[in-house]
């Protein structure tokens, strides 16, 4: 099933004790986040449909703690459902330092071991940012 609305999904980083963060450190989550979230959406997408999806960054409160909104268009529950579980995992990974993210049970069965690699390159590079996920919320537009 795939959602025609618009979801968003508000995501808060720690930046440390200085309350600041370096705009590339930003970008490198940034850009780790958004592959995630296309890779998930790809994998979770009815493989005979092609469609628009679209992820984009709608604000960004630049004070301690970093917050970003992202309004996603088109991306199936599913995608968004792992998506929030992955982060949750990294949190979890970042705050305890003894776990490290798992993919998603639905996901695992049907993905490829290329896809795999690249899903764990991509969870392995938020546990590490320097800029750490914090919190995520998911919400209906």
């Amino acid at each position: 099933m795939t959602r025609t609305g618009v979801t968003f999904i508000d995501l808060e980083f720690d930046t440390g004790t200085k309350g600041a963060a370096l705009l590339g450190d930003i970008a490198s989550s940034l850009v780790s986040i958004d592959e995630l979230l296309r890779d998930l959406a790809s994998l979770a997408a009815d493989p005979s449909s092609v469609e628009f999806r679209n992820i984009e960054i709608v604000a960004i409160e630049m004070r301690s703690p970093l917050k970003i909104r992202l309004s996603l268009f088109a991306i199936s529950p599913d995608a968004v459902k792992a998506f929030q579980d992955i982060c949750r995992d990294i949190i979890v990974f970042r705050e305890r330092r003894s776990r490290s993210a798992a993919l998603p049970e639905g996901l695992q069965a049907r993905i490829t071991e290329q896809e795999a690699q690249r899903l764990q390159g991509h969870i392995a590079a938020l546990q590490h940012a320097e800029i750490p996920l914090k919190r995520i919320e998911v919400k209906e537009g």
